[in-house]
This record gives structure tokens, C-alpha cells and sequence, in this order.
């Protein structure tokens, strides 16, 4: 049985140890890993449940999505958001990073690229059932790269089973920093920084939402921009302190974006790839651009999302937009389209 280590310092984590297979009896889904592990503060939003090195870069991993889960969610509720897909390819890299090859707790983890795609099932694969969804991840560290003997930066890549069906994969490209290069990285006093309240949300139903405080977006005189809501309040997108606006946020925005784009047909991102150019402030405006791009498929609809901030692109995100089957949402506008524009509302607009 491999060891699953559980932490207790801010010490290096032990790995098991490569192994030919699963070993008898062992149980990839009976239980939650740490979530110190990935960074998570509730356990409830920890998806990795048990792990295993069959090779020097090569892991076994399981995880499991609830039935519904609170946040990541789509229309109807008849399959999983593939957005779970990120957030648990996510979720690995930092397991790896930590258990696999020895980060310690308190080093930083900044994430570079983040994408996935759906396999040959497509949204059927994610289909709800009458229980939580058991996955297991291969996964494959690529362009592993250390320093004085210990771990700078990887990539890993992950094919996701479901009941043995490939239902997508996912990757991602991981760089490690330590605390006191962090202090430097980030200044003197951005932990400290607090805040502003987010502005008016977006309608719900124009971004595939039920709640306002979902909603990440909030209307512009723009119909193609909005002004980004990080709302530190959040206990799903900001599950714990941060000093900037976190990577899964970007891609909820992103796929609202797309949304809006589709209103008033509910659609879903079967395909998305985000590439982080730099920390994203809470402290200032940033603003979301998106426009769809021209495609031969009638069905997919390529979507590409760009975050402005401070004048410079700090994230790029692609996507492919498919209908979701079900209800189309009743058709409404936000309070400020139509309006004539007022100059310097968007000092980014142009």
C-alpha cells in the first residue's frame, strides 16, 4: 500500500516511491488528501481523493466531483461544468508539486498556462448521475526543472478517466517560488492591501448564473467589455487570503464572457486554454474583452477572452463554446446598453 503522507510541518513531503500498478485493496476514492496539499482552506473544494508515483515523473490519481457542486455548475444541471476539469488539474499539479517532489508548505506555486479539453464523449461523458463522479488522472510531468535540488517548475499533463470512458485531459504549466522571493516578486504590503467592494453585477441569466454573487462580470457601455468583479467574499473563487485575483477566476470570467456572447442560448466551454501573463490587482480595475472568432463548425463557437489591466494584457484565454441542450433563458439587456457612451467611463476601451 503506498504511503500517503499527511502535513504536519512546513517540511518536504515524502514521496512513495514509484510502483508497477495500484496496489491490492487500495482505495483511490475513500478520502479526501490533505488540503494543505492543494491549497485549499475548506475541505469541501478539495477534489483529488488518494495518489500514487508508478514512475520517477509519472503519478496515479484519483479524484471525485460531488453530484452538484455549489459553484461549478451549468445550465440545467444535466452534466458536469467542465470547468472541474481545471480546477482538478490544478489541484494535481500542486499535489505533485508538494507530495511528489518535495515542495515545501510554504513555497508559492504560480500557475503559467492552464487548459483542458473534453474527450471523444464530449458533455455526455460529464453526465450527472445518480451519485458523485469517480475520476481517475495519469499523469505525466513534463520539462521538470530543478534547482541546487529542488523542484523549479514542471508541466503536467493528465488523461481523465470516468468508469474507464476518456472523458478529456488537461494540462498545465507550474512555477515554484520561494517565500522570501515571493516578498520580492509581490512588494512590501500587497497581503495587507484591502480590497474595494466589486461593482454592480452582470444580470445572472445573461452569464449562466442563478445568483448575483456568482457573477464576475459587471456591464460596461460596451456590449463586448466588463469590468472585473473579484469579490474577496467569494468562499468558492477565493476559498482562502489572497493578494491577487486567482487563476480560477479568470477562467469563470472567461466562460461568462462567452456566455453573454451566446445570450440567449445556454452554452458550455468544452475546450479552454488560458495562458497568465502577470498578477492580476485587486486593488484596481481590470477589464474583460471578448469577441468571437470566426469558425467552419456551426456547433462549437471559438470564443477569445483577454484581461486588460493597467493597460497591459494580464491573462488570454480561448475557449470553444457548445450548446448545452435545454431551455433557451429569456432574452434581456443589461441597465447599460443602448445608453450613448460617456468619455473616460473605460479608459481601456478603444
Amino acid at each position: 500500500m503506498p504511503l500517503i503522507v499527511e502535513p504536519d510541518s512546513l517540511g518536504p513531503y515524502a514521496n512513495p516511491g514509484p510502483r508497477p500498478g495500484p496496489p491490492s485493496g487500495y482505495d483511490f476514492h475513500d478520502r479526501t488528501v490533505s488540503r494543505h496539499l492543494v491549497h485549499r482552506a475548506a475541505v469541501s473544494e478539495v477534489f483529488l481523493t488518494g495518489w500514487q508515483a508508478t514512475g520517477p515523473y509519472d503519478f496515479l490519481l484519483g479524484a471525485q466531483w460531488p453530484r452538484l457542486h455549489g459553484f461549478y455548475r451549468l445550465p440545467g444541471d444535466r452534466y458536469h461544468d467542465p470547468v472541474l476539469i481545471a480546477e482538478t488539474v490544478r489541484q494535481a499539479g500542486l499535489l505533485i508539486g508538494h507530495a511528489g517532489f518535495g515542495v515545501p508548505r510554504d513555497h508559492h506555486f504560480v500557475m503559467e498556462d492552464l487548459g483542458y479539453a473534453l474527450g471523444e464523449a464530449g458533455l455526455p461523458g460529464l453526465a450527472v448521475t445518480g451519485g458523485p463522479a469517480a475520476l481517475m488522472l495519469t499523469v505525466g510531468c513534463q520539462d521538470v526543472r530543478m534547482r541546487h535540488g529542488r523542484l523549479a517548475s514542471l508541466r503536467v499533463h493528465a488523461e481523465i478517466t470516468r468508469d474507464g470512458l476518456r472523458i478529456g485531459h488537461g494540462s498545465g504549466q507550474l512555477r515554484v517560488i520561494t517565500p522570501a522571493s515571493y516578498e520580492r516578486l509581490r512588494g512590501p504590503g500587497r497581503h495587507a492591501v484591502t480590497p474595494p467592494l466589486p461593482p454592480e453585477p452582470a444580470a445572472p441569466e445573461l452569464v449562466g448564473r442563478a445568483q448575483p454573487t456568482d457573477v464576475v462580470l459587471s456591464p460596461t457601455l460596451r456590449p463586448d467589455t466588463w469590468l472585473l468583479r473579484a469579490d474577496a467574499r467569494h468562499p468558492v473563487l477565493f476559498d482562502h487570503e489572497l493578494d491577487h485575483v486567482p487563476g480560477m477566476l479568470v477562467l469563470e470570467a472567461a466562460r461568462q464572457a462567452a456566455q453573454r456572447l451566446h445570450h440567449p442560448e445556454p452554452v458550455a466551454p468544452v475546450e479552454l486554454v488560458t495562458s497568465f501573463e502577470r498578477y492580476i490587482e485587486l486593488d484596481r480595475p481590470c477589464y474583460v474583452r471578448a469577441v468571437r472568432e470566426r469558425t467552419p463548425d456551426g456547433r462549437r463557437t471559438p470564443v477569445l477572452v483577454r484581461l486588460d489591466q493597467d493597460g497591459r494584457t494580464a491573462a488570454e484565454c480561448r475557449l470553444l463554446a457548445e450548446p448545452v441542450d435545454g431551455p433557451r433563458v429569456p432574452v434581456r439587456r443589461d441597465a447599460f446598453e443602448g445608453r450613448p457612451a460617456v468619455p473616460g467611463l473605460l479608459p481601456l476601451a478603444g
